[in-house]
């Protein structure tokens, strides 16, 4: 029986992120499941992250949710730093400013369609080039607006015929969305590459092995676009790269025969000549389009020059796919039993465990020193990256192994562990689980030690 009642226990906790007051339905902690076969989809569900409704279509779990924001910041952060203004758009779109630009009847089966009750047609947006154009349009009277650069981040549809590989292949996503409207095609090529170069610092800060891919422009418009691609082994796309344009890569499923020829098995690179040409595999979690004046065209977006003169505006298009990005992460990152985290967005950084059981003082004594650890690291950046589990009420379901295995499978950077040794020699077992190292560290030293490492660490927060 508890020395203490789970009300108590809940009034003291209120204020502080607890693991018993978040939603994580965790199915399998053990190391049974160390089978490579297991699909990145079962490994998620198991942790407590996601769980299927349908096919392609899923319920993104509080950790989940949390690493997913700390990844919308950090793209926000960035496309802030080049001028970019984020805004929402009708997720519902009228049928009539796709059929002014041509889209309506070429983009397929993929495109959900529905009708109102006035029989007016309508579809759920999977891009929103006509959308962000007819909002210009209406606003923009010179040309002294621009360069103008709007994006936003929200739900996109597609009725993918066959949904798979998780949230990497899903029909409802989240997607960042940028559109940038310029004077001339220089200036227009000019946004394209300021913004390319904001894609890279973004995958940089996330630390993960991303190249950028010459790739076909297709039904989208325009004559120059680049697909990023996370370099994975068991990726959708086969690409190209050639040593000598470390900075370039073809993807293979887009080039023609005039782009790469194949000589006694190696391919030739057509941009600069080189031989030394690897092929890997791709997850393809960004895209860049220059448009050209396709959509202006559709919309009117015109500006007037200086014979007073009708001007349609240049365009480009450029996307980034959240949960494709966060699902492709975890995929290169994580094992079939502890999932990885790139260590900016890592959803909390930090888990105290109390071991013990309720039935001895010595449980509730731990239980007080992970309260005071608590309040006394949970400050300036760390203010909200913290969770106590609080479960030694539950120890006949949820027994201090358990819990240990709980955090390994959830990623936490750093487990703080309070054991008995805390108690009688004031040693707490300090574990980083990005390198495996533990260590023992004297209580009067520990919170001076994270805020160390902690100072060091380029983490996001919220």
């Amino acid at each position: 029986v508890p020395r203490w009642n789970t009300t108590t226990l809940a009034k003291r906790n209120y204020g502080r992120q607890t693991v018993s007051s978040l939603f994580i339905p965790m199915t399998r902690t053990s190391d049974q499941s160390t089978s490579t076969k297991t699909s990145r989809q079962t490994v998620l569900e198991n942790a407590g992250l996601l769980k299927q409704s349908r096919p392609g279509l899923y319920y993104i779990l509080p950790v989940a949710l949390r690493a997913m924001y700390k990844l919308i910041k950090v793209v926000d952060e960035q496309m802030i730093t080049i001028g970019g203004s984020k805004l929402g758009t009708p997720c519902l779109i009228p049928a009539d400013i796709w059929q002014e630009s041509g889209r309506w009847d070429t983009l397929g089966a993929e495109m959900f369609r529905l009708k109102d009750r006035h029989e007016r047609d309508y579809c759920l947006g999977p891009t929103h080039e006509e959308s962000m154009s007819e909002l210009v349009a209406a606003y923009l009277n010179s040309k002294n607006m621009m360069p103008l650069r709007l994006y936003q981040i929200d739900r996109k549809f597609r009725d993918e015929i066959r949904p798979r590989l998780g949230l990497r292949r899903a029909r409802e996503f989240w997607m960042k969305d940028m559109y940038s409207f310029d004077v001339d095609k220089a200036a227009s090529l000019e946004s394209y590459k300021v913004i390319c170069e904001a894609y890279e610092r973004i995958f940089k800060r996330l630390q993960l092995k991303v190249v950028k891919v010459v790739a076909d422009s297709g039904a989208m418009g325009g004559d120059t676009s680049h697909e990023f691609h996370l370099i994975a082994d068991n990726g959708e796309d086969e690409i190209l790269i050639c040593d000598q344009l470390s900075h370039i890569s073809v993807c293979h499923d887009a080039v023609n025969t005039e782009t790469v020829k194949l000589c006694n098995e190696m391919a030739e690179c057509k941009l600069c000549g080189g031989r030394n040409i690897q092929k890997r595999r791709g997850i393809e979690i960004g895209h860049a389009f220059y448009l050209g004046t396709k959509y202006s065209q559709a919309a009117s977006v015109t500006y007037m020059d200086e014979n007073n003169n009708k001007v349609f505006v240049e365009m480009g298009s450029y996307g980034i796919g959240i949960t494709r990005l966060l699902d492709a992460a975890l995929e290169i990152l994580s094992t079939s039993n502890k999932i990885c985290w790139p260590s900016v967005i890592a959803p909390y950084n930090i888990c105290i465990i109390p071991l013990g059981n309720p039935k001895d003082n010595s449980s509730r004594e731990l239980f007080q020193l992970a309260e005071q650890l608590y309040d006394k690291i949970a400050v300036g950046k760390l203010k909200n990256e913290i969770v106590i589990d609080d479960r030694i009420y539950l120890s006949k379901t949820v027994g201090p192994g358990t819990r240990l295995r709980q955090a390994t499978v959830l990623g936490y950077p750093h487990l703080i562990i309070l054991g008995k040794q805390a108690l009688e020699n004031g040693l707490i077992e300090l574990e980083d689980q990005s390198s495996g190292n533990k260590q023992n560290i004297h209580i009067n030293n520990i919170v001076d030690h994270i805020q160390q490492v902690y100072e060091k660490r380029d983490i996001c927060t919220l």
